[in-house]
């Protein structure tokens, strides 16, 4: 009877040795997902990062050459004034084909 009772609390003992050796290595696990997840993270960011910032050199190199200041701002605002002023010129071209179609017709 002793006996059984010793084996059943060294039982008990096991089991709740087991359970917290368990729980540790779930917090273990959780622990160790968490950080690679921040660092892949950091790491997609930054590759996101460089990417915008190839973009930006990719875009100063097509416009003015000999601007001393290409921050992102100065490279922004050029490619608008690009974009407005070609956009003006695309209009000014449609009305001269429309005009001279309807010239054509005349003819």
């Amino acid at each position: 009877m002793v006996a059984d009772a010793q084996s059943s609390d060294s039982m008990a003992g096991r089991s709740s040795y087991a359970a917290e050796k368990h729980v540790d290595r779930c917090l273990d696990k959780r622990a160790q997902e968490k950080a690679p997840k921040k660092n892949h993270k950091a790491e997609r960011e930054k590759l996101k990062r460089d990417q915008l910032n190839d973009l930006f050199v990719e875009l100063s190199s097509m416009l003015d050459h000999d601007r001393q200041n290409r921050g992102k701002a100065t490279v922004l605002g050029d490619a608008a004034r690009v974009l407005r002023d070609l956009t003006t010129q695309v209009e000014s071209l449609r009305k001269e084909q429309s005009t001279l179609l309807t010239e054509r017709q005349y003819i």
